[in-house]
């Protein structure tokens, strides 16, 4: 079994084939993927914190500014510190994004950063079937209009909770087409796994049985694998260049030492999370880059996305869910307004969702992408400052927030068929919130994007990124799985061309 030691307790090897900055699932899979083929050592920022409350967790994750149409807030990027990051607290929701989301070009004209992805669905689809089998995602095929071709699914979908069948009745009443929400939840055992026993609404909480489908029992589990080292409290704080022009190394903080530590690698795979990831880059100044690595054409940090999303919620009729036991986040969920919404424009992503300490309530989750701006940009913060250390400068365009108010009405109307009072609250993510994407944008056009296809530097070709900062267009379906399988397709392709 490994596990996550201090820095000081690792040997302090100047020649790694490959160094990993980032433990949440996008660093855990090029790790795991990566330590097949050369000595690897990934670095955690944080350290486990399995039973801390979630919101403890989430306030030492703040560490930037969000300047936005709401102000100037601190910031929280949704995600955690620790080994296996922001998916330790998930709800579970595992889908792929729709073959649309590849080329959103003809939806997003108000868009002024290009959404196409520089691969297409078919690129990322056997990398997504082996995530699937890995992991497993409790799925009923063939319901979903939008759902695109994959594997057979390795375990069948969760049953329907009270509160999700009401609501199946209104969207049936209405015409409404809905399937089981896709979860990585076990409904049956699976990969060394237990079933689900349905002990709570997830979201927020560390799994108690391990039904919940993570990365680290993947790589803790592994076996003895000596050449995969795992570091946690340790802060990259700069990339810097050798005299051959290329990344030779990684300043850190050994937080748990106090002290700083450099880390010298032939490779190096950037997954940080979005904001972290761009915020390394543009720290990482050189004569050669003087406004920040693989900044040349000043892209690093612009089109960063937030998810635009929100809650309508409505009292259940009376003893419609008497007696029912506690159940999972969500079971039931609809893509009819995925690709249009009824007035017109691109749409989201609705499925419904538990509202803790609320057993009463009926509640669905709206949820949309919205377009890449190259206006909204991560920056560093004031060079005098230890926090905040990264400003997000950002505006929600109108577009898209009357696409969400479109959205929410969709949502509304399904439950007012269930009860007229019905109250909605949107959620434009002031606090920097909902699967933060973009900022080193992937493309062939070196002048627009910040890597390649594969996830290359375009100015720096031994450093990659490999978490959601990638991603040209963030889409409105969760991105779990889409992060992981993208980062499994890009160290794939290093490893096999190092």
């Amino acid at each position: 079994m490994k596990r996550f030691v201090q820095l000081s307790q690792i040997s302090r090897k100047t020649d790694y084939d490959y160094c990993v900055i980032g433990g949440g699932p996008a660093g855990l899979m090029a790790a795991y993927e990566l330590s097949r083929h050369g000595e690897t050592l990934l670095l955690e920022a944080g350290v486990a914190a399995s039973e801390r409350p979630y919101t403890d967790l989430r306030a030492e994750t703040t560490d930037s500014v969000l300047v936005s149409d709401h102000g100037t807030h601190p910031a929280n990027p949704w995600t955690l510190r620790g080994p296996g990051g922001g998916m330790e607290r998930y709800a579970g929701i595992l889908v792929r994004y729709r073959l649309q989301d590849f080329d959103r070009s003809s939806a997003f004209a108000h868009a002024s950063a290009d959404p196409r992805w520089p691969i297409e669905y078919e690129d990322l689809r056997p990398y997504y079937d082996e995530v699937e089998q890995r992991l497993g995602v409790a799925r009923a095929p063939g319901l979903d209009p939008t759902e695109p071709p994959s594997c057979a699914p390795f375990l069948p979908p969760h049953r329907t909770s009270a509160r999700a069948a009401l609501i199946n009745e209104a969207f049936d009443e209405l015409g409404v087409g809905h399937f089981p929400t896709p979860l990585g939840v076990n409904s049956r055992p699976f990969a060394r796994r237990p079933a689900c026993t349905h002990c709570g609404h997830c979201n927020e909480t560390h799994c108690q049985t391990g039904a919940k489908a993570s990365l680290l029992p993947l790589v803790l589990g592994s076996g003895p694998n000596r050449r995969l080292r795992l570091a946690h409290a340790v802060t990259a704080e700069a990339l810097r260049i050798d005299s051959t022009g290329r990344v030779g190394s990684v300043e850190c903080m050994d937080t748990a030492e106090g002290r700083p530590a450099t880390v010298g690698a032939r490779h190096f795979v950037i997954a940080a999370g979005a904001l972290n990831s761009c915020a390394l880059l543009l720290r990482s100044t050189s004569r050669l880059h003087p406004r920040g690595l693989a900044n040349g054409n000043d892209q690093v940090g612009r089109g960063i996305q937030f998810k635009l999303t929100g809650y309508a919620d409505v009292r259940a009729p009376a003893q419609a869910l008497t007696g029912e036991s506690p159940t999972l986040f969500s079971t039931t969920a609809t893509t009819d307004f995925y690709h249009q919404l009824p007035d017109g424009g691109s749409g989201g992503f609705i499925y419904d969702a538990s509202a803790p300490g609320r057993p009463d309530t009926l509640r669905l989750h709206f949820v949309i992408s919205e377009a890449p701006m190259s206006e909204n940009f991560v920056a560093p913060g004031p060079a005098s400052a230890t926090r905040p250390n990264v400003v997000i400068r950002h505006t929600t365009h109108e577009v898209d927030r009357r696409r969400l108010r479109s959205l929410r009405s969709v949502a509304a109307g399904v439950l007012s068929h269930i009860d007229r009072g019905v109250r909605v609250h949107e959620e434009f993510n002031a606090t920097g919130m909902a699967h933060l994407a973009g900022g080193c944008r992937a493309g062939t056009d070196s002048r627009t994007s910040v890597v390649d296809p594969d996830g290359r530097l375009h100015q720096c070709d031994n450093v990659h990124v490999a978490d959601s900062a990638y991603f040209p267009y963030a889409a409105s379906a969760n991105p779990t799985m889409t992060l992981i399988a993208n980062a499994l397709r890009i160290s794939r392709q290093l490893a096999q061309q190092t």
